[in-house]
């Protein structure tokens, strides 16, 4: 026999008892609505009332300014990307907020790679990139430079610097999870070089077997004086088996001055100051009776000196101290001797690792000249200078870093 359906309405349920603190739920996300509340309105209140920033010193470059709108700009959208960038630039404190997350990465997570640099074990920094299998251009600029250089009777010599990447792979300093294919990328600018049939000056022959810490700066991607003059005696060695006549300044012919102030180079803007753990002080070196030459910039600007000690005496914090070396980079310089030892006239093709180089070879020669086809104004048709200019030989002076210059040496070959 069928049960009969229970007809009776169900009771009530019993109250669960409500768990402590769920009554202050709302004091949380009133405190997380105030928090929100207050971080944009002190964005919106920076972007009105601040005062926008033309230069970062800390990171050395230009900031981004105030996009004009127009109708077509919104429309395509350009208009707000170009903004984004701009706000991220001139975000209130931006650079205490990058020295905070910078030093959040390295204490908490531990990470040794901050913004593509890297902090070597031995506390260098460096930049390790990716290796350049293809030298295209320079292996079909290079033979017709060296063909038209021998049409003159020119010869053209190389002096190839290693690069901080390349030396720390050379000397198994990059750790293994970081890849870096720096040395590679020498070997094929070399085979580049030879392919030309210039004569290479490989300066990894003295540089690779000295302590990393003597040759390089810890923040910056420059070698150090010290390193620029061991490059500088390996050329003039080199340079004598040509030119008997050429002298070779000695360490003992030298005196070095320092600057006090801390450098803070390229590698320690890039990488934000927390991971800096050790300070560089800039030297440079003079003979001890002075330089014998006289700098003149791009032309008609005459009267300077290869140091120019007025960089040096700057006290800005993130001043670049580099720029006591020729002042800066310049398209053209010539560098001529007051009482010239010789008649030789050498034009430098050049990066800025020449540029504390330059001082001594104007006491080898009684003409340098130097062209920096980065900052050359206009074009300089390089074979036309050599023949107007009587030059005797071509000397160039790089890193081995040097695959993004292959377009303007292609403009100016």
């Amino acid at each position: 026999m069928q049960k009969p359906l229970d007809s009776r309405k169900p009771g009530p349920r019993p109250i669960k008892e409500k768990p402590k603190g769920l009554e202050k739920s709302w004091f949380a996300d009133f405190l997380l609505l105030g928090v929100f509340l207050g971080v944009l309105f002190l964005g919106l209140a920076t972007y009105w009332f601040g005062q926008d920033r033309e230069v970062s010193v800390l990171e050395g470059r230009e900031l981004v300014q105030q996009p004009e709108a127009s109708v077509k700009a919104v429309r395509d959208g350009s208009y707000m990307e170009a903004f984004e960038t701009y706000s991220s630039d001139q975000v209130f404190q931006r650079d205490r907020w990058m020295g905070l997350q910078a030093g959040f990465q390295k204490n908490v997570f531990r990470q040794q790679v901050n913004n593509g640099v890297l902090a070597l074990d031995n506390d260098v920094l460096i930049s390790p990139d990716e290796p350049v299998r293809e030298f295209d251009n320079m292996k079909r600029l290079f033979p017709e430079f060296g063909a038209a250089m021998q049409e003159q009777d020119v010869p053209v010599y190389f002096a190839s610097a290693p690069s901080k990447p390349a030396f720390a792979s050379k000397n198994e300093l990059t750790p293994d999870y970081v890849m870096s294919g720096d040395l590679e990328s020498r070997g094929n600018l070399h085979d580049a070089v030879e392919g030309a049939e210039f004569e290479l000056i490989d300066l990894g022959e003295t540089i690779f077997n000295q302590p990393m810490e003597d040759i390089y700066f810890y923040n910056d991607h420059h070698w150090n004086v010290n390193g620029a003059f061991l490059g500088y005696q390996q050329i003039i060695e080199r340079l004598q088996e040509d030119y008997k006549d050429v002298p070779k300044l000695e360490a003992s012919d030298m005196e070095t001055f320092k600057i006090d102030q801390p450098y803070f180079g390229s590698h320690a803007r890039e990488i934000s100051l927390p991971y800096v753990e050790r300070l560089d002080y800039l030297e440079w070196l003079e003979p001890k009776d002075g330089f014998t030459t006289e700098v003149c910039r791009n032309g008609d600007d005459c009267g300077h000196s290869v140091v120019v000690r007025e960089e040096a005496e700057k006290t800005a914090r993130f001043s670049d101290f580099y720029r006591v070396f020729m002042g800066d980079n310049y398209g053209q310089l010539r560098i001529e001797q007051k009482d010239p030892v010789n008649d030789l006239h050498v034009l430098v093709l050049k990066d800025s690792y020449a540029n504390p180089v330059l001082g001594f070879l104007g006491e080898s020669f009684g003409t340098v000249s130097a062209i920096d086809v980065r900052y050359a104004e206009g074009k300089v048709d390089i074979t036309d200078y050599v023949e107007e200019n009587d030059v005797d030989l071509v000397l160039f002076m790089h890193n081995d870093r040097i695959s993004g210059m292959s377009g303007d040496y292609e403009d100016s070959f």
